[in-house]
């Protein structure tokens, strides 16, 4: 794997910050605080089920994380309590990252662009305009593969 390449890594973080916002908000809501060579801090607030463990939050992170590019590694460095709703957490990433490819991103733009879109087009629409957004994007995806077969 090359270093982690910063652009790359913080498109991914904030890309994973949308998608973990749009399940796990108001309960607990994800914003990125630092971004650095070897990682990035997140706070999180919000109410937290206290029944789940307030930790599988934070690791519910990296699933998503994962979920978007296998290509990275991370875990939880430290954990800190700054208020009885906030917490901020260090991750490390282990091992580089290649920076690889963010498959999905990319066909995701291609889709938009397919459409006479921008990815700030869709950064720009309401919650529920996004959800179709991705809906018909899954779709494309299905079609595109299935021609390939």
């Amino acid at each position: 794997m090359k270093s982690i390449a910063s652009t790359d890594l913080s498109k991914l973080v904030l890309r994973t910050i949308e998608v973990y916002n749009r399940y796990r908000s108001p309960e607990a809501t994800a914003k990125l605080l630092k971004l650095e060579k070897d990682g990035f801090t997140i706070e999180f607030e919000g109410g937290f089920c206290q029944s789940c463990g307030v930790q599988d939050y934070f690791e519910d992170f990296i699933y998503e994380l994962k979920g978007l590019s296998s290509d990275i590694e991370v875990e939880i460095r430290e954990i800190k309590q700054t208020s009885p709703q906030s917490f901020k957490v260090q991750y490390v990433v282990k091992g580089g990252f290649s920076g690889g490819k963010l498959d999905e991103e990319e066909l995701f733009q291609e889709f938009l662009q397919e459409r006479g879109l921008s990815v700030r087009d869709f950064m720009a629409s309401n919650p529920c305009t996004k959800d179709v957004m991705r809906f018909h994007f899954r779709t494309w995806l299905f079609e595109r593969k299935t021609k390939r077969s």
